[in-house]
């Protein structure tokens, strides 16, 4: 029986995999697990974890981070490995690429099962045939694997793929609690960094060909800046196109769930994704959605079109303006859709995501 898990990631800023360990972590320790999540550093904005859930530092000093790239590697795979020794965890739940092969290596001879986490769209993160080569490699030696979507875990060889489980990620209960609009306001929302994944210039493409047609509708974006130029750039085209007043910028929230429950239509436009959890959120909530069939496949897992949701294709800003026009013209059909959306709330709850992970953990240790 499992009774302590070490879960690793780089840090707990705000991301999707981080947003996962942390409503993990949190609820395997209201169930009375000993949890402790070992991270390389802190970031400036992070996911708080309970009292009750360590945080063990497994990374460098100012003066070791001047060490050459090999240095770095073997002395951050050291201190993760003198980290399982010294917690002897029954499991590892390892998130995300560098942390999934940082957790192999540093487990090896030390029958501790690790289970890594593949956590976005792998034929982006493992694109070149040496990385995707180096993942099968590691993750062969892993004692299992934890994939959110059928195409995710197809991409890796049958090894590693017949041995994993997919599961959903979990929704914080908020979600699934928040009141229902008794109107919904005339405002198409989406929610996610700016970053070009997103494909944000696709869904203000998409709006500017409803505007003239729904005068009173804005489109609001959540979310701040990434490392790229995207935000910039979309921006800009807002200016150029005189939609300032129509398209804006509403940067980070806290509590996402009062701003955007009482929305005509959600859009996620992104070009890949893992397991979107802006969109389970958007479905929980039970606010109309349109999503782009991405892959690996994370909103065709989630949404059948036309029942719960309306897929589009990737980058086909016409086609998105059509269903979005859609949720918006007809909304008692929105409604309906909406509503069945909002099962998500049963199929990714805290307890049976949890429940999951546990399951699996304790199948892969025989």
């Amino acid at each position: 029986m499992i009774r302590k898990v070490l879960f690793h990631i780089y840090s707990l800023g705000k991301g999707g995999a981080e947003r996962v360990v942390t409503t993990l972590a949190a609820e395997m320790a209201r169930r009375g697990l000993e949890v402790c999540v070992a991270t390389l550093c802190v970031s400036k904005e992070e996911y708080p974890l309970p009292a009750n859930v360590r945080r063990i530092s497994v990374g460098l000093t100012a003066a070791e981070e001047k060490r050459s790239r090999l240095s770095r590697m073997r002395l951050r795979i050291g201190r993760l490995r003198e980290c399982m020794k010294r917690e002897q965890p029954d499991v590892v739940y390892a998130f995300m690429q560098t942390a999934n092969y940082r957790a192999v290596l540093a487990a090896r001879g030390l029958r501790i099962p690790v289970i890594i986490s593949v956590r976005s769209d792998p034929a982006v993160d493992y694109a070149s045939p040496k990385q995707k080569f180096l993942a099968n490699k590691l993750y062969r030696k892993a004692a299992g694997a934890v994939f959110q979507t059928t195409g995710a875990r197809d991409f890796f060889d049958r090894q590693v793929a017949e041995r994993a489980a997919v599961i959903l990620n979990p929704l914080h209960p908020k979600y699934g609690s928040a009141p229902q609009p008794k109107e919904r306001r005339p405002a198409v929302v989406s929610v996610g960094r700016f970053h070009e994944a997103k494909d944000y210039m696709t869904l203000v493409k998409a709006f500017e060909r409803i505007t003239k047609d729904h005068p009173q509708v804005k489109l609001e974006i959540y979310g701040g800046a990434s490392e790229d130029n995207t935000i910039h750039q979309i921006r800009e085209w807002v200016r150029s196109h005189h939609l300032t007043e129509r398209i804006l910028f509403m940067g980070n929230h806290e509590d996402l769930e009062k701003c955007i429950f009482d929305a005509a239509c959600y859009v996620l436009s992104s070009k890949y994704e893992g397991m979107p959890n802006a969109l389970m959120e958007a479905m929980a909530l039970g606010v109309p959605v349109v999503a782009t069939d991405c892959p690996s496949g994370g909103p065709a897992a989630l949404i059948e079109d036309g029942e719960n949701g309306l897929l589009v294709t990737v980058g086909d800003d016409k086609e998105m303006a059509a269903a979005i026009r859609k949720m918006l013209e007809y909304p008692g059909e929105a409604e309906r859709v909406a509503q069945a959306a909002r099962r998500i709330i049963e199929d990714a709850s805290v307890e049976k995501i949890t429940d999951a992970w546990l399951a699996y953990a304790e199948k892969v240790r025989g």
